[in-house]
């Protein structure tokens, strides 16, 4: 869901807390570009300001099919910070899609911080197709592709 924002034009941050699997236990800004990986995860309407809640209503026509991942826009990072005051994040709240409450229990997990990507996203030449692999789902913000995409990429 936060992909279809993104791609609609809806959100242009990315709020990260880091996975439970990533490495240090801290996420890091490993790409300035990289493709987004739709997960269809953590998508109840609860989730979302009420304004964004019909982001949901069509939501499985873009789930692939089982055991492919599809590809169909790309994230260039524009700017990234660390925010350490639940309070400043609420600069961010007209460029997300997050309820308040969602963004509070993210930003109190384990440590009080959250990571703000201001990102530009654009659609690919052509959506990507791709085996889906066990090792790109969990709690993690990065994965690595074990196919080459780069010749489908703009």
């Amino acid at each position: 869901m936060v992909c279809r924002a993104l791609a609609m034009g809806r959100q242009d941050v990315i709020l990260r807390k880091g996975g439970i699997v990533e490495p240090g236990g801290e996420f890091r800004v490993e790409q300035s570009e990289f493709l987004l990986l739709p997960t269809f995860l953590h998508q109840s309407p609860e989730s979302l300001i009420p304004e964004a809640r019909d982001l949901l209503a069509d939501i499985e026509a873009d789930r692939p099919p089982e055991g492919t991942v599809v590809f169909r826009h790309r994230a260039k990072v524009r700017a990234a910070q660390r925010v350490q005051r639940l309070e400043d994040l609420a600069a961010y709240r007209p460029r997300h899609v997050w309820s308040d409450a969602v963004v509070a229990e993210r930003f109190h997990r384990w440590k009080d911080e959250l990571h703000v990507l201001e990102v530009d996203v654009v659609a690919l030449s052509a959506p990507v197709s791709l085996p889906w692999h066990g090792d790109y789902g969990g709690c993690r913000s990065w994965v690595e592709l074990r196919n080459d995409v780069a010749t489908f990429v703009p």
